[in-house]
């Protein structure tokens, strides 16, 4: 069987957008598994920050209060808490894998734990004298509503 060029060139342009296809489905697929994995693994981290954060509303809402304590294991509890903010930023800012329905629910729960006088005194502490750097911010942004 002889092939013509137009065939020849037909069956490859098939061929390239197959590929290009299959190749543009294959990454969208590992980008949901990926998403579906953070996903998982943050929501189980908070799932164990949690319980302190409610004690933390409970009963040191105040960060005078809260320091009187010398709640070491809190405040440790928090410093995780700021962690976690953090790469769930990274991953939606910088890496661009966390999709925005998923990242304006959680930055509506960062900013519920924020409005508390502990949480947000704790962070004002943590982060001067560069202590942005740790958490992936710049001057300009955050993830927390300011």
């Amino acid at each position: 069987m002889n092939i013509t060029f137009i065939e020849s060139l037909v069956l490859g342009t098939i061929g390239i957008i197959l590929t290009a296809y299959y190749s543009w489905h294959t990454k969208k697929i590992s980008h949901e598994q990926m998403l579906k994995q953070l996903f998982k693994e943050f929501n189980e981290r908070y799932d164990l920050l949690n319980e302190h954060l409610l004690k933390i509303e409970r009963e040191y809402p105040n960060y005078v209060d809260f320091n009187k304590n010398n709640n070491i294991e809190l405040r440790q509890k928090v410093i995780d808490y700021f962690n976690l903010c953090a790469e769930e930023y990274f991953w939606y800012r910088h890496k661009k894998r966390i999709d925005k329905v998923i990242w304006r629910s959680w930055h509506a729960g960062m900013n519920y734990w924020y409005r508390l006088d502990t949480i947000k005194k704790l962070w004002k502490k943590e982060t001067e004298n560069n202590g942005r750097i740790s958490y992936y911010l710049t001057n300009n942004d955050g993830f927390f509503d300011e």
